[in-house]
């Protein structure tokens, strides 16, 4: 059974942090177990383990020795988690194409030309202020919204003349900027790293780590998975993309 070696406790001072050294006794088997549990680089209330060393003490007694890192003020360090099956995550701003409708300050005349009746050739004055195609009734009579030249109306009267072009032509996104967030994890099979990223791509979730980045209304969605081998060790990675507004990543699409 294991149990804490009496006395065992060290605490040192060092230009990295403050060193606190803990020993476990136990079987053999026990104590070589036991010394796997934890990785260097994970934390617990100890601290960040730093290192781990197995020796035998008497030839029924073996030592599992850790050595944990706080930093000089006592605080945990907050490091990349490198246990088997626990993420890490670091965070990275990119570019996403949005709707040009969905810009705040949009206006229907950027990627639209206004098309009129042949018999009108004044421009309403609210060809400036429009937010959208819809037309009311009246207007609708004699002004129409197109986005491209190829929808101009033809009535009894003949081909609807083109009152403006557009100013953006051509024009249907526009880039903003957003977080992605990849979070990466170390296992030892292929098979348990499949399963990390088993129906992830393309579909709305949450990282575990989001540092903060969540505000109301925003959510995120997994744009990328890879599993990959090192020599030593499989990783499995996930990449998550912000919402490029509060109005989220819209659910419908990715439902299955």
């Amino acid at each position: 059974m294991l149990s804490v070696k009496f006395n065992s406790r060290q605490v040192e001072m060092t230009e990295d942090g403050i060193v606190t050294t803990l020993c476990w006794t136990g079987k053999q088997e026990e104590i070589e177990s036991f010394s796997r549990e934890i990785e260097p680089g994970a934390a617990d209330e100890s601290g960040t383990l730093t290192a781990v060393r197995i020796y035998p003490e008497s030839p029924k007694i073996w030592v599992c020795e850790r050595k944990f890192l706080r930093d000089p003020s006592g605080e945990l360090i907050n490091r990349p988690n490198t246990v088997y099956g626990k993420k890490s995550a670091q965070v990275n701003c990119s570019m996403l194409a949005m709707p040009l409708e969905s810009a705040k300050n949009y206006r229907t005349k950027w990627n639209h030309y206004l098309a009129a009746e042949p018999n009108t050739a004044a421009v309403p004055a609210w060809w400036e202020t429009a937010k959208d195609a819809i037309l009311s009734k009246a207007d609708s009579q004699k002004y129409a919204w197109i986005k491209s030249l190829a929808e101009t109306p033809v009535d009894r009267n003949g081909r609807w003349r083109i009152l403006k072009n557009p100013e953006m032509p051509g024009q249907n996104t526009y880039d903003v900027a957003t977080y992605s967030i990849t979070e990466v994890a170390k296992f030892r099979s292929a098979r348990a790293a499949g399963r990390m990223i088993a129906n992830t791509a393309n579909k709305i979730g949450t990282p575990v780590e989001d540092f903060g980045l969540t505000p109301s209304g925003y959510n995120w969605k997994c744009d990328n998975v890879s599993v990959s081998y090192n020599g030593r060790a499989w990783f499995a990675t996930l990449t998550w993309t912000r919402s490029g507004n509060n109005k989220g990543w819209n659910m419908k699409p990715y439902e299955e």
